[in-house]
This record gives C-alpha cells, sequence and structure tokens, in this order.
C-alpha cells in the first residue's frame, strides 16, 4: 500500500476566520504609523507574511530593528481579534476527514500556509485544530508557497525516513496559488470552493481534483487512494 502524505492550507479550506489576519495587521500598524488601513497601502496578493510585514515596514519607513516588536505586536493583536470572532469555524467535512486520516499510518499530514507559523497555530488553536500538524510549510519564509512546500516535504521525507512519490502528494487549498504551487512541484492539486475564490474561476486554473466543499468523504479518500483520475 502506498505511503501519502497530504499538505493543507489553512484560511479557507481548513478554517475560516474572516479577515482576521489582515484586521490584525492594520491593528499593528495604525498603532505605529496612525494609517487606518496600512495594508490596504501596499500592493499584497498572495505574498507570503514575512514579505508582507517587509513590505509595509518599507512603505512606512520603519526601522529594521523594529520588526521583532512589530511582530510581537501582531501576534497579540490577532490573539484578541480570534478570541472576539464568534463567526470562526471549522469548514464542512475537515473534522472528520482529520480524523480519518491521523487513525491510518499510511497517511501523514502537515500544513502549507502563508501565514507565519505563529499566526497559523493560533488561528487553528482558536477552532480546536491545535496539536494535529506537527509539520509544515509557513510565510515565515521569503520566497513562494512553493518554496515553502519543498521544505515541507523534505522535511517529512526526512523526519518520517520515508521517499514520497510526487502523484502520492496532495496539496489541498481554495486559490489559484494552490493550484499553481502543485503544478510547480509536480504534486497533486486538490480545489476546494470555500474561500474567496469562486468555483467557476477555480475549475478555470484546472486543478487536478475539484470539489465544492469536503463534505463528500467517500469522494475525497476515492481521490488520495487513486481509485479517481484527475481531472475535474
Amino acid at each position: 500500500m502506498k505511503d501519502i502524505l497530504i499538505l493543507w492550507d489553512i484560511d479557507g479550506t481548513l478554517m475560516s476566520c474572516g479577515a482576521d489576519g489582515t484586521k490584525a495587521l492594520n491593528q499593528t500598524f495604525f498603532e505605529l504609523t496612525g494609517v487606518e488601513n496600512a495594508v490596504g497601502e501596499i500592493k499584497v496578493g498572495t505574498a507570503m507574511d514575512a514579505m508582507i510585514v517587509d513590505r509595509l515596514m518599507k512603505h512606512f519607513q520603519i526601522p529594521r530593528e523594529k520588526r521583532e516588536e512589530i511582530l510581537d505586536r501582531f501576534f497579540q493583536n490577532l490573539k484578541e481579534i480570534l478570541q472576539k470572532d464568534q463567526n470562526k469555524r471549522v469548514l464542512p467535512g475537515v473534522r472528520e476527514i482529520l480524523s480519518l486520516l491521523q487513525k491510518n499510518p499510511r497517511f501523514q499530514m502537515g500544513l502549507l500556509t502563508s501565514n507565519f507559523k505563529a499566526g497559523a497555530d493560533m488561528k487553528l488553536e482558536s477552532v480546536g485544530l491545535g496539536g494535529i500538524f506537527t509539520m509544515g510549510g509557513y510565510g515565515d519564509i521569503y520566497g513562494e508557497k512553493w518554496h515553502a512546500a519543498r521544505l515541507v516535504i523534505e522535511e517529512a521525507q526526512r523526519n518520517l525516513e520515508k521517499t514520497y512519490e510526487k502523484e502520492n502528494i496532495y496539496l489541498i487549498g481554495d486559490t489559484w496559488y494552490d493550484i499553481e504551487c502543485a503544478r510547480r512541484l509536480g504534486i497533486r492539486s486538490i480545489a476546494v470552493a470555500t474561500g474567496w475564490m469562486g468555483a467557476e474561476q477555480l475549475k478555470e486554473k484546472n486543478p487536478d481534483y475539484f470539489f465544492y466543499t469536503l463534505e463528500d468523504t467517500r469522494r475525497f479518500f476515492d481521490v488520495i487512494e487513486g481509485r479517481v483520475n484527475p481531472g475535474i
């Protein structure tokens, strides 16, 4: 039986907490600069969190030595915003799938997110998903999401002493960025339309597999077990 590695995006895939991360960044830079929508003043796109913070610091001419203080303030703001958010939630089907995956040693899981690790942990803890993932690729790095993906795949193979064939590595995400990341690495993409991108937009990017939600648990396992050929 083949070993399978599954990489999970967080926001819009595992859970939803709206724009809490952006709110925390805006609050942090408002406290420093008095500008109410700091993130709106720069081109963010799909950048990793480390790069977003650096762009904001450069834009507002904040000295490099202030970076650690800014991050501490950001994480404190994020924690408080998450605590107040009554609408944050785990997305449909996720808890059941994670529970089933954890019961089978053939399946190993990691995170792949643009969030700082500390922020990712806070978000997952806030909806009861803390402690499930022991490895991940995070937004602390400078680069693109596929650079973080390479790191977590290497970490998994090193720590688990296994070699994963590319067709047995699945990246689950809710945006074109996740699909592109999987394509660049030659691994399988599973797109799920539970985030900010619409279903048709996702389908246009030609993921290997598409789900409206992850509530169809049987089909999900058919996919990762190789019982369904790639294609929408």
